[in-house]
């Protein structure tokens, strides 16, 4: 961020390029209560020294994603889009927080 205001330059650009082609108001990514995704991701990463990332493989619309930490498949999660066409992803921040604590647990 460059304190110019409190949203990083990945969104920054995404709100210029949905506003450039008109198309609707960009969200990032969040889970089923609203929470920013990268919110809760940024603080496991910090926590775990890990690498968190939300993977589409050979996906077509309303298939569900995986996780996978440091490269690896964790678990699987569903994915919808909103009105908008923004991500939801399936889940709780509790429960994905879970999920990857098992995870790493695991390892």
């Amino acid at each position: 961020m460059n304190g110019r205001d409190d949203k990083p330059e990945w969104w920054r650009e995404n709100e210029r390029i949905r506003t450039e082609m008109e198309l609707p108001a960009y969200r990032p990514p969040r889970f089923e209560d609203g929470t920013h995704t990268h919110d809760v991701t940024d603080r496991i990463e910090d926590a775990y020294g890990c690498r968190v990332q939300f993977i589409g493989v050979n996906t077509r619309y309303l298939d569900d994603w995986e996780v996978r930490i440091d490269g690896t498949p964790a678990f699987g999660i569903g994915r919808r889009r909103d009105e908008q066409g923004n991500t939801v992803y399936e889940m709780l921040p509790e429960t994905f927080r879970d999920a990857v604590e098992d995870h790493l647990d695991d390892d």
